[in-house]
């Protein structure tokens, strides 16, 4: 009996002969993303049932990508059609304000923070209460209090840390804002009221108890006292240092920060409104009963850089879980996470974490420079590390715990018109640069443009 001896050939090239043969696939759960250009067909992510199905364990994505290949536009996409599928989305920090149209073609409210504008949030709202604790029983009302009172601490202490530039209050300062924040919360609630930080202040100085004498203490106040005026008499005036004056409405299907208007403003200022505004959107959406949120993280490369907003993100990205939120935190590269802090730090240590935690990773087209930096924390192999120099634009790769898909991001005719963020840079656009989606998924996902 005669046989035919074999051909040795590589696994692409196999695939390529025999077309029948293709690379691995998610199923046909979720909105589609795009193309899986290596035999797969459509690809549909939603994260909520990859986490059913065991392939992540944790509810965050870091996005990667260089300026001008696709990312921004994959966020948007992607965001728009989990919301056609049921999801909610936040947009904590708007600072290019590229977000406002998709939320509002959502039938979402915008809310717009800035210098000058009439708009007010309260970092120290109480927000939504959930039904249920962090371990699923019933919340008490010492519970929320308890939950209320640590919120308004974090925040706080992050704004603090941001403006003086401080890693960690002194203890003096410590116990000073601690008594401050208990006393605030007495004198608004004999008000019938939300506390704000002009009670705090007052709280720091002509609400402070006389009977105390420890010199420190009340230096400590003081100090304090003076770096938080600047969220009510300083450039921050008037955005932060009141009740609110808009509120959360959990039903409807998207709500972002445009904080645009303050690409002005020092940097500091930035990241306090960025902390602030990223305080009210999370204390309005940690609320299980809601049902499943997308929260988006715009220039996560400035949210790293500081001690307190790091650490703030770190805390809230490890109940995302508990509270049915997918965080989508999108940089420029993977070395924006070195910008937390030395090697061995504590900051850099956190910013590891991050990437650790973050079970989706997507990675758009990266610079030469930076290849080497995302190979090694990224753990790629030699073919993946070959492809990412010449990804095209709105291509990227995407890891999912342990699988790795090439995919293609493809847009719908009204998705590209308000998704292109470089409309103002250019007067007309070709019809050859939309990848036409309609032709895969027929109005599956353009229904929402209608």
């Amino acid at each position: 009996m005669m046989r035919e001896p074999g051909v040795n050939v590589a696994g692409h090239t196999a695939a390529t002969a025999y077309p029948f043969i293709s690379g691995p696939d998610l199923g046909a759960f979720g909105p589609p993303v795009g193309t899986n250009l290596d035999g797969g067909g459509t690809f549909c992510v939603d994260p909520w049932e990859l986490y059913r199905a065991n392939l992540i364990s944790g509810m965050s994505m870091l996005l990667f990508g260089t300026v001008g290949t696709g990312k921004s536009t994959l966020a948007k996409c992607w965001c728009t059609r989990l919301v056609q599928f049921g999801k909610k989305l936040a947009v904590a920090s708007d600072l290019k304000g590229e977000w406002t149209e998709v939320v509002q073609q959502l039938g979402g409210v915008v809310i717009q923070i800035g210098t000058g504008l009439p708009t007010r949030l309260n970092p120290l709202e109480e927000g939504v209460r959930p039904s249920v604790d962090s371990m699923g029983n019933q919340l008490t009302d010492e519970g929320w209090s308890q939950m209320v009172r640590t919120r308004r601490m974090s925040i706080m202490e992050t704004v603090i840390k941001i403006l003086t530039g401080q890693e960690e209050l002194t203890s003096d300062e410590h116990t000073a804002l601690d008594d401050a924040i208990d006393r605030a919360t007495t004198r608004a609630e004999s008000e019938k009221r939300t506390p704000t930080v002009v009670d705090i202040s007052w709280a720091l100085t002509e609400g402070r108890d006389d009977t105390i004498t420890d010199e420190e203490l009340a230096r400590a106040s003081r100090s304090l006292a003076k770096t938080i005026r600047r969220l009510h008499s300083g450039d921050l005036g008037g955005m932060f240092d009141g009740e609110s004056t808009v509120t959360f409405d959990p039903s409807l299907p998207a709500v972002s920060i445009d904080t645009s208007s303050m690409r002005s403003s020092t940097q500091k200022a930035r990241r306090v409104a960025s902390a602030c505004c990223g305080t009210w959107i999370e204390a309005m959406v940690t609320n299980p009963d809601a049902g499943q949120r997308v929260v988006v993280y715009e220039e996560g490369w400035d949210s790293v850089t500081n001690r307190a907003d790091l650490q703030r993100m770190v805390e809230n990205w490890k109940l995302a879980r508990d509270y049915g939120i997918f965080n989508i935190l999108i940089m420029h590269k993977v070395t924006d996470l070195n910008m937390a802090g030395d090697s061995g730090s504590q900051m850099a240590a956190m910013a590891q974490s991050l990437l650790a935690d973050a079970d989706i990773k997507v990675i758009y087209r990266q610079d030469p420079a930076a290849l080497r930096a995302t190979t090694s924390q990224l753990e790629l192999n030699d073919k993946e590390r070959a492809q990412l120099p010449l990804l095209q634009k709105g291509t990227g790769l995407w890891r999912i715990g342990q699988k790795t898909f090439r995919i293609r991001n493809t847009r719908t005719t009204p998705e590209a018109e308000l998704f292109d963020t470089d409309q103002k840079l250019r007067t007309t656009k070709s019809v050859d640069e939309v990848s036409m989606i309609e032709d895969e998924h027929g109005q599956l996902i353009t229904d929402w443009a209608a």
